[in-house]
Parts: C-alpha cells; sequence; structure tokens
C-alpha cells in the first residue's frame, strides 16, 4: 500500500454511528482537519452518495465516499472509519463497516485510492480492519497487502 499511512489525525476506530451520513461526515471532517478539504466537500460526498451509491459501496463491507475537487478539495487525502454496528448506505443491501473517505485531485489519484481500496478486498483484510482497536492493529493489517 504505497503512500498511504493511517494515522491518529486520519483514523477513527470502532465509531458507533447513528448513520451513514455520520459515518461520512466523520470521516469527512478528519479530511477538513488535514486540511485536505473545505466543509463543502463533505456535502459533495453525501450527494454523491445519494445519488451513485453504486460508485460508493464498492463491495460488502466497505464504503469509499468522495466527489469531485471541485467541490472544495485542496490536496490529496484519506480518511479511514470503521464501524462498530455495520451500516446500509442510502439503502443499499451490502452492509458497510470500513468507510475509506478520499480527496483526490486528478484522475491518477483517485485511480490510486480506488486501487487501494480493491487491494484491501483482494486481500482478504476488510474484516480484520474493521475488527482493529488501535492504530497498531491497522497497521497490521495494512502490511499483509
Amino acid at each position: 500500500m504505497d503512500e498511504i499511512l493511517f494515522d491518529e489525525k486520519n483514523t477513527r476506530l470502532q465509531i458507533e454511528a447513528e448513520s451513514w451520513e455520520a459515518a461520512v461526515e466523520i470521516g469527512g471532517e478528519l479530511l477538513v482537519e488535514q486540511g485536505c478539504v473545505e466543509d463543502s466537500y463533505i456535502n459533495g460526498m453525501l450527494q454523491k452518495v445519494n445519488k451513485h451509491r453504486m460508485d460508493v459501496v464498492i463491495a460488502d463491507g466497505i464504503a469509499i465516499p468522495h466527489t469531485r475537487y471541485e467541490d472544495g478539495a485542496f490536496r490529496v487525502g484519506v480518511s479511514l472509519v470503521t464501524l462498530k454496528t455495520p451500516l446500509s448506505f442510502a439503502e443499499s443491501e451490502e452492509k458497510v463497516k470500513v468507510v475509506l473517505c478520499f480527496s483526490a485531485m486528478n484522475i491518477q489519484d483517485y485511480w490510486h485510492m480506488v486501487s487501494f481500496a480493491l487491494d484491501l478486498i483482494e486481500y482478504d483484510v476488510l474484516d480484520q480492519l474493521a475488527e482493529a482497536k488501535t492504530l497498531e492493529e491497522v497497521r497490521s493489517v495494512m502490511a499483509l497487502c
């Protein structure tokens, strides 16, 4: 997993979110706090989930909320939110337990983030990632990929 590191600034583990919107807002706020996006980007992510759920929930267990950089991105960023209780996004049948929000500045950044998310699925580490309770456990899971 080249160049994508999780730390205390971009990670929240075992969150009890009331709704998928709350989960996206938590991930979005982490992007805002890192200086990657402005607040409007969060609204863009919420709208994209409502309109294009299939682009966001890419497999059972994982969602990758994002929107266009024109919606308020300043630089590339990523946040990881794991959910204590899996949630359905926008009435989907899939239950999401890993929310990987990101901002991209161009198509290469976008595909890098999507590839990263697909690697989590391919290496079959979503359950381990969702169950992680510490950053050290997250890093151990990432080392498997």
